[in-house]
């Protein structure tokens, strides 16, 4: 059976994320209090950990005020 998981893809995306989200101004914590996600959840995206649902990814770039064609633009 193939793999569904794409490691290298999570890893990608958490790096561009917390990319973003410094460039915001804002932690972890704040991030996820504004976005309401979860803190450790913040740090399993930012850490490429996580398999990221699109409701989460919706909520990201509704907190970063961008699009998720911005939030995947490079990988």
């Amino acid at each position: 059976m193939d793999e569904i998981r794409d490691d290298k893809l999570l890893k990608a995306l958490g790096a561009r994320f917390k990319q973003l989200r410094e460039q915001s101004g804002m932690s972890n914590r704040e991030f996820a209090d504004r976005a309401g996600i979860g803190h450790a959840q913040i740090n399993r995206i930012d850490t490429g950990q996580v398999n990221v649902s699109i409701s989460t990814l919706s909520a990201i770039v509704k907190q970063l005020g961008i699009s998720l064609s911005d939030l995947f633009n490079g990988l």
